[in-house]
């Protein structure tokens, strides 16, 4: 299936995921004299259509994971924006460690998210409309042991501390919508969003430190 770039808004494009194989929605912003990109994906079109661009390449990676940075090493770019973890498997930089707004003109800042999905997990919201949030919102694998401990089983969680930590956030980020990455509609309003994290959260059995979906 032919990938077709979707438009959000005017200056907003996003590169649609696939599945095989597999890499993440890739965000594009731009400003008069330079692209902002959310996420490099891992495909051959992400990759070639992020070559193509001709003005100054912002990159700022959501989380480390291979379907979201493989593009990484095979494209050029000036400036590269991600959490810690994410720098650690880079090996290069700039760590985003509280909130950060990259240039006064453009209305682009990075929230650092706590997730159980990977950690160092950054949020790009542009102005007040959109926070971009990867897969940040969405659970991570955790293995359970059983009897001997000769066989596991590998069960989709939050941990409770980060995803209660998680909602606390995303409350004080002051916009309209959340985009996530690896959906047929991405776009989702903050309140349904926020209200299904709570549900969530509600179902937590307070003597154990994981939420298991």
């Amino acid at each position: 299936m032919q990938q077709e770039v979707r438009r959000i808004c005017g200056q907003i494009t996003y590169l649609p995921a696939t599945l095989e194989p597999l890499s993440a929605d890739v965000f594009f912003i731009e400003s008069d004299d330079a692209v902002f990109i959310y996420d490099v994906g891992s495909c051959v079109v992400a990759r070639e259509r992020i070559e193509g661009i001709t003005k100054d390449k912002i990159i700022v990676l959501s989380h480390f994971h291979a379907d979201h940075t493989d593009n990484l090493l095979k494209i050029h770019f000036k400036e590269l924006y991600a959490g810690r973890e994410t720098i650690k498997h880079m090996g290069f930089g700039v760590q985003v460690i509280g909130e950060t707004v990259l240039r006064a003109d453009i209305p682009i800042r990075l929230v650092p998210l706590p997730s159980s999905h990977a950690k160092g997990c950054v949020v790009l919201c542009y102005g007040r409309e959109y926070a971009f949030c990867g897969d940040a919102l969405y659970t991570g694998d955790k293995r359970f042991f059983r009897g001997d401990g000769a066989e596991h089983v590998v069960k989709s969680v939050y941990n409770a501390q980060k995803l209660k930590e998680m909602i606390g956030v995303l409350k004080g980020i002051d916009v309209k919508y959340f985009v996530l990455s690896h959906e047929e509609f991405p776009i989702r309003p903050k309140g349904e969003v926020i209200r299904s994290l709570e549900l969530v959260y509600e179902g937590w059995v307070k003597d154990g430190p994981y939420i298991i979906i």
